[in-house]
Order: structure tokens, then C-alpha cells, then sequence
């Protein structure tokens, strides 16, 4: 049975097979090849190719009945479109929550080091949008945590953020990074927003709430 994240909305669905499959082999005509078929999501209806490695054109690739035979005994290994997943972030200042969002959307479809890449350019930026604009990002941090922006743990994770951006952002790709880095590289990246913007513009809509309450109570 065929479930993946709709290239198109979104939802982990069904994807209900059409048609007859497609057999591509990677070289010539020879060798191991994909085996492809159109899919259509059961939430939104809309289409998604599904593929899967196969070492030959399977008998079923012609029939429609016979793929959807085959489609239930095998499941695709690989989805188009890729479903691009950004991220909300409410009571950030755009400037810095739509590349933040984008960070995500990079990590969504596996560009790993654009996604570090993006998240560094957040911290930085989140020091200009404090009025912190001058020196390294090194130094930005540092400004930043005596400043009172930030605390000591989050000038430590501003600092692992920066430290994992750094080479690549002076041309610096020879040192491999993983899906484990960019997803701690991003959960960091968040972190510094929550506690830069969202957690003191929570605590301050509770603190309104509050005030409201005792001037309702005449005290």
C-alpha cells in the first residue's frame, strides 16, 4: 500500500495508482533501471510519481490492472515532487523568520548545507535586527549575550550554529555534514528564536491577560 507526504499538500496520505508504469533503465537500454508510475493522492487528488530500483522492464509495466498488482506488492522508493516544509514563527520580525522558515524548507528536501548555511545567516541576523551590526558573528554572539539578548546557554548554541556554518560560508565544503547535523543545527536556530521573540511575546500577552483580569476585579 502506497502512504508518503503529498509532493502537493502536504498530509501523510494514500496514493491511489494510475495507469500503467514506466521502466527507464539508467544506461542504454541495459543494466538496472526505475520503474515508475503516476499516483494520485487520496486527500487532495492531485498527482505524485512514484519510483522504485528495478533490474528489468516488469511484464506489468503495460497493464493497468497487473500495476496496481504490482504497486501493492511493492512500494515506491523514491516521490516527486519533494513536499517543501517551511516553518512558522509568530512574533518574529519577517527579516527574520522568512529565512528562518527557509532554513526548513532546504532541510524538507535534503539540501543539507544550505540549510546550515541559512540558519547561521539567522543568528547573524537576529544580532543586526537588535541593532548589533558591527564585528564577526563571533563577536555579534558575544555582544548579544552582554547585552542581556541571550542567556549563556543560548550564546553557546549561537556559537555551535555559527561554528557549523562558518567553512561553508567562506567556500569551505570539505567537511561533510548529515541529516543529524542539520537537524540539531536547525533545533538550535529555534531555540534562539523562541527565546529572543516568542517566549517574551508570550509572557507578555499573559501579563496583559493578567492585568486585565484585576482590572475587571477593580484591583
Amino acid at each position: 500500500m502506497a502512504n508518503t507526504t503529498c509532493g502537493r499538500c502536504g498530509l501523510h496520505s494514500h496514493m491511489t495508482v494510475l495507469g500503467a508504469g514506466n521502466w527507464v533503465p539508467d544506461v542504454h537500454g541495459v543494466g538496472d533501471g526505475w520503474y515508475e508510475s503516476s499516483f494520485k493522492c487520496d486527500n487532495c487528488g492531485r498527482l505524485n510519481v512514484g519510483a522504485i530500483r528495478y533490474s528489468k522492464r516488469p511484464t506489468t509495466a503495460g497493464d493497468v490492472g497487473n500495476n496496481v498488482i504490482f504497486w501493492g506488492q511493492n512500494d515506491p522508493i523514491e516521490w516527486a515532487p519533494r513536499y517543501v516544509q517551511g516553518q512558522d514563527f509568530p512574533d518574529v520580525p519577517e527579516a527574520v523568520g522568512i529565512p528562518a522558515s527557509e532554513a526548513h524548507k532546504c532541510r524538507s528536501i535534503d539540501a543539507l548545507m544550505s540549510s546550515i548555511l541559512m540558519a547561521r545567516a539567522v543568528i547573524e541576523s537576529v544580532a543586526k535586527e537588535n541593532g548589533i551590526t558591527t564585528g564577526s558573528l563571533y563577536n555579534k554572539i558575544e555582544a548579544m549575550f552582554k547585552s542581556g539578548l541571550i542567556n549563556e546557554f543560548a550564546k553557546d548554541t549561537a556559537n555551535t550554529v555559527r561554528v557549523f556554518g562558518n567553512d561553508m560560508a567562506h567556500g569551505d565544503f570539505t567537511t561533510p555534514v548529515d541529516a543529524e547535523d542539520a537537524d540539531g543545527v536547525l533545533t538550535f536556530m529555534d531555540l534562539i528564536l523562541h527565546d529572543v521573540y516568542q517566549s517574551k511575546a508570550k509572557l507578555q500577552r499573559l501579563k496583559d491577560s493578567a492585568a486585565a483580569r484585576l482590572a475587571a476585579q477593580g484591583k
